[in-house]
């Protein structure tokens, strides 16, 4: 017997991105079939990312453009509000997805039924496509779906992401309050409501580094410390109210 293969939805989130944007949206759609989707939304780009998306043509491509811009993490929010498929993809504006990516993960979900999110390395590229480095994950330190762990250091990258859309109701809406980054969100909150992370270690993504990311994310430790006391806080307050329903749902059964 076949087993019917998930439908597919690619959440990107676009902005300023007209050099590069076609050609990632290129490298997805090949790997896509006829009834998977694409949901790019815009963050009210003022350069020509949008005629880029509309210039492929390619009705799999839902194109939603922002009235004003809101983040990146609105956008992703967003696209993941409009995702239909079963697996979902999250995708930079910029990078390129190696041919086999999507069947590779899709393999993984399907060999292990209770994986809800997997992660793969990416190498690195600068921003002319120039290889940097074969591994993400040797640069940034071994991959760890800890919440401990993610929580000194974030191993949760969105290009490399993909998860069941059972997790979606658990992660939206992202928490707004303090400036928590939505890939570490969904991979801890994976984790703490009891979800599995598979972590496949060879690069599928391309993730372009530009000269100005080495820099421009560099932050002072005091700043550092800011933000992850407030991740922890965002973290702790989600993992209270989670269990609170749990115990009125189990005791509502009873």
């Amino acid at each position: 017997m076949t087993i019917e293969r998930p439908k597919v939805s690619v959440c990107m989130a676009a902005f300023q991105g007209e050099r590069y944007v076609a050609a990632q949206l290129q490298s997805i759609l090949v790997q896509l079939s006829d009834h998977d989707e694409v949901i790019v939304v815009d963050d009210h780009s003022s350069d020509r990312t949008c005629d880029e998306v509309r210039s492929l043509g390619d009705g799999r491509i839902r194109l939603i453009e922002r009235p004003r811009n809101q983040g990146v993490a609105k956008s992703f929010e967003e696209a993941l509000s409009y995702a239909t498929g079963s697996v979902i993809f999250l995708s930079d504006q910029d990078d390129l997805w190696a041919l086999g990516k999507v069947p590779i993960v899709l393999r993984a979900f399907e060999s292990n039924p209770r994986v809800t999110l997997v992660v793969t390395d990416a190498a690195l590229i600068d921003e002319d496509g120039n290889r940097l480095g074969n591994s993400y994950y040797a640069w940034r330190g071994q991959f760890s779906s800890g919440v401990l762990s993610n929580l000194v250091r974030c191993k949760f990258l969105g290009c490399t992401m993909a998860f069941r859309s059972e997790l979606v109701p658990k992660v939206l809406p992202f928490p707004h309050k303090f400036a928590v980054l939505h890939d570490i969100w969904i991979g801890i909150v994976n984790s703490i409501t009891s979800g599995s992370t598979l972590y496949i270690d060879e690069p599928l993504v391309c993730y372009r580094r530009h000269s100005r990311s080495f820099t421009a994310g560099r932050l002072s430790r005091i700043r550092q410390l800011h933000t992850r006391l407030q991740l922890l806080y965002t973290v702790v307050s989600y993992w209270i109210r989670d269990r609170l329903c749990h115990r009125v749902g189990a005791q509502n059964v009873h």
